[in-house]
């Protein structure tokens, strides 16, 4: 595969049960959405509170976050918005 293709990002929003891309992409199978990007090679998952702890013994990724914590930086104080900003390059 060529460098240029490698590096493209991804990202998948779906159910992997109803989403064969996603779980080729991530080799978890779950019944509600979740998300996957893919960047610089690093993948990324976003995960359900309740799924958060399967998903990291049985999902393929680097890095596993629940979304409460993303929603929580997402609608933090004044503060934490400005970290929150140097974040969303990466999605």
């Amino acid at each position: 595969m060529s460098k240029i293709k490698r590096d493209i990002p991804k990202l998948i929003v779906a159910a992997s049960e109803q989403d064969p891309d996603m779980l080729y992409a991530t080799k978890f199978w779950a019944p509600d959405p979740f998300i996957f990007l893919q960047r610089n090679g690093k993948r990324t998952l976003v995960l359900s509170d309740l799924e958060i702890d399967r998903g990291r013994k049985q999902a393929d990724a680097d890095e596993f976050v629940m979304f409460s914590e993303l929603e929580r930086e997402l609608q933090g104080n004044r503060k934490r918005r400005r970290h929150t900003r140097k974040c969303w390059p990466i999605f």
